[in-house]
């Protein structure tokens, strides 16, 4: 069922830019949270009486997953404005060329 909806997304994503870039902006989003969850974590472990090495962890694993996040997601945005500029150029040639044939 998980590569069902894997290859769902992948499907979408290689035919909607436009879904390409939502996907890239909730990517952002959504590993911003889970890096706010590990700063929160460290922050509680450290108010808690933790050992700093459990501290340092979780606040390297924080500064991870934003930079993974936001280092993918906006490749995702910048891959769809490009396959949007693509269209749009193959558009335009497909009608000049159309254009070109009925006159």
């Amino acid at each position: 069922m998980n590569i069902v909806i894997k290859a769902i997304i992948v499907a979408l994503a290689a035919v909607f830019p436009k879904f390409k870039k939502g996907y890239g902006m909730f990517l952002i989003i959504l590993m911003s949270f889970i890096s706010m969850f590990f700063f929160i974590g460290a922050a509680l472990d450290q108010s808690a009486g933790q050992p700093d090495w459990v501290v340092r962890n979780m606040r390297l694993f924080g500064v991870g997953a934003l930079v993974i996040g936001w280092i993918l997601g906006i490749a995702l945005m910048r891959q769809a404005a490009k396959h949007e500029a693509m269209m749009k150029a193959n558009l335009d040639e497909y009608e000049r060329k159309r254009g070109s044939k009925g006159t």
